[in-house]
């Protein structure tokens, strides 16, 4: 796995899991469209969600994953964007 990847991955896995009860299933670069695709579904603790496969992709720019892997964080702008996302997949409420 290369190492990019690998921050990356982790990076947001732990972020879902700690706000939203789900984890990083899939984290694939597209380099047609210069992105990243990242796929989330809810972990078996997520008590709202009735399909353990049900899942959300999120897109990322190019840009957006050099600042979470140079960071190993993700930005309070980008966390609120996958908030938003995953809030019919989460059963946790943001503060």
């Amino acid at each position: 796995m290369h190492l990019q990847h690998a921050a990356l991955f982790t990076t947001i896995d732990k972020c879902v899991r700690a706000r939203h009860h789900c984890f990083v299933a899939e984290c694939d670069r597209n380099p047609a469209r210069a992105e990243w695709s990242i796929c989330i579904r809810p972990t078996e603790e997520n008590i709202r969600i009735l399909d353990l496969y049900a899942c959300k992709y999120i897109r990322l720019s190019l840009d957006e994953v050099d600042g979470i892997c140079a960071g190993n964080t993700v930005a309070s702008k980008l966390a609120e964007r996958i908030d938003l996302e995953l809030r019919q997949l989460s059963d946790i409420v943001p503060d």
